[in-house]
């Protein structure tokens, strides 16, 4: 609990509503029902149901595993403030996408929406807690890339020992023909008008 307590108010908020989140995930986020033939029907369906609540299940079991390692102070070399915004507003987009493509929203379509945007609230004051939007993006850069980092601040050895460039090379001689042929019309006087 202790651990819980140390992370941030917009961590706390976004781990709490992705757990209940998931949780609400299972319940009939669709729902019809009527009577046919005098028998009465009641049909659902849960969130996984469709693509876009798949992708919002996966992203929130992603966003509980990396809150999870957070909270376990496991060293994840990825910006906090970054990763949890991408995650929580991803899943607010596909909750919304989803209760407004599918049809027959039952209350917990709209509670997971209402979650999802706990969830966003969360990432926000996390984003708030890290310094801001400016300090969002001094994070990107930060990212070590996979093989390039050094490479890439060092300045290349290769470039400062080149060899200098050759000299530009030298025009052909002309044929021996074309030359005199040259020389002999240099040596006649000019032709005058009218002769």
């Amino acid at each position: 609990m202790d651990r819980f307590n140390k992370l941030g108010r917009g961590l706390q908020l976004m781990l709490v509503g992705s757990v209940l989140l998931l949780i609400d995930t299972f319940f009939n986020w669709q729902g019809s029902s009527g009577e046919v033939f005098g028998q009465k029907y009641s049909v659902g369906w849960s969130a996984w149901h469709g693509f876009w609540g798949v992708v919002m299940g996966l992203l929130t079991i992603v966003l509980i595993a990396w809150l999870v390692a957070r909270l376990a102070a496991v060293d994840i070399p990825m910006p906090v403030s970054l990763t949890g915004a991408v995650l929580a507003f991803l899943i607010l987009a596909c909750a919304v996408i989803k209760n407004l493509s599918d049809d027959y929203s039952t209350f917990w379509s709209y509670l997971g929406i209402a979650l999802a945007a706990v969830i966003a609230v969360g990432a926000w004051m996390q984003i708030q807690e890290a310094g801001g939007v400016e300090n969002l993006k001094s994070e990107i850069p930060s990212m070590p890339s996979s093989g390039g980092t050094a490479a890439a601040s060092a300045p290349p050895a290769a470039a400062a020992e080149a060899p200098p460039a050759p000299a530009a090379a030298e025009p052909p001689a002309a044929a021996p023909e074309a030359e005199s042929a040259a020389e002999e019309a240099a040596d006649e006087p000019p032709k005058e008008a009218g002769t």
